[in-house]
């Protein structure tokens, strides 16, 4: 758990090295460094992380990590197995989260942390892309047809990035109500919720976005968060003017949407995808998370620190490309 060691033979060696052959200098040597340097540093790691990590528990989690090689457990499950993983250690995170023990150390992995790295990975080409693609803006045709190829790479990594930042911003924000309806879920009692809510929040697979983003913050906190007319403008921005980019990317079609849906050309969407769109959809998400987090954990609650990490690096890569257009 403290990721010391190189690879898994490194692990298992102290389970396959005969203690009867060695010379007894070296045995008193290494129960030295045991008791002086290894049990205070395995000590101190386990009442920092955790609560409740008794010896017996101790040695029956590296049991199961020697026979797997490793480890991947859902946070509940190795609660209930282990030990209390401490609050402060979880920084915010989400207790769906999964604990992964391997040689890198202990870490924590969910969703949300995953597609926000993956979308701030997608700006960050796009950031890429637009510096390269202004050294460009001024050539004579003569050169950029000599440089055809580079010149195509560049807007195809552009349109690329583009592309993908719009789908993880929606990945991203169904994740994230996904899982505070699982973690509602797990925290309170929903028997005392009607049926029709209740499903909505057990039955994600079958749930809109629209409705998840309507309803999850009104069951989870009892109030309406889109009373106020400004939080409808914030989730109708998203919706109406974001939303058919993505759709147009996972349901690409000639056939122009239903008109229920707005009627609007889906190829012409599709093909309109740039880096405006992606940072436009990525600074709405921004936006509509912070304003539901808010409003169902109160103002006071701090943000996770995926999210403060996603709301600094959209505005550092907005700032970034303005600067970049400005810049002749």
């Amino acid at each position: 758990m403290l990721g010391e060691f190189n690879t898994w033979q490194e692990f298992l060696q102290a389970d396959v090295i005969e203690l009867e052959s060695l010379p007894r200098r070296q045995l008193k040597s290494g129960k030295s460094d045991v008791k002086k340097r290894l049990a205070p540093e395995i000590k101190n790691f386990c009442s920092k992380n955790f609560s409740g990590m008794t010896d017996s528990k101790l040695s029956l989690l590296y049991e199961d990590i020697k026979a797997f090689r490793g480890l991947e457990i859902p946070l509940k499950e190795f609660e209930e197995k282990y030990a209390h993983v401490k609050r402060n250690v979880l920084k915010g995170n989400p207790a769906h989260l999964t604990i992964v023990i391997s040689l890198w150390g202990l870490q924590f992995r969910f969703p949300e942390d995953e597609l926000t790295k993956n979308l701030l990975f997608a700006l960050q080409l796009i950031v890429q892309a637009q510096k390269d693609i202004k050294d460009y803006k001024k050539a004579r045709h003569q050169r950029l047809e000599k440089e055809r190829d580079q010149v195509s790479s560049l807007l195809r990594q552009n349109i690329f990035a583009a592309h993908s930042a719009v789908l993880f911003c929606f990945n991203l924000i169904e994740a994230y109500l996904n899982g505070i309806a699982w973690d509602y879920i797990q925290t309170h009692d929903v028997s005392m919720l009607s049926n029709r809510k209740k499903k909505l929040l057990e039955d994600t697979f079958s749930v809109s976005l629209r409705d998840k983003l309507k309803k999850y913050p009104q069951i989870l906190s009892g109030q309406d968060l889109w009373r106020v007319s400004e939080n409808e403008g914030l989730l109708s921005a998203f919706m109406e003017i974001a939303k058919p980019f993505r759709d147009s990317l996972v349901h690409p079609s000639p056939f122009s949407a239903p008109d229920r849906f707005g009627g609007y050309d889906k190829l012409q969407k599709f093909y309109r995808i740039d880096y405006g769109t992606a940072l436009g959809t990525a600074n709405l998400l921004v936006s509509l998370i912070e304003l539901i987090h808010s409003h169902v954990y109160g103002e006071n609650e701090a943000l996770p620190d995926w999210f403060t990490q996603l709301k600094q690096e959209v505005k550092k890569t907005s700032n970034t490309i303005r600067k970049i257009k400005m810049t002749r």
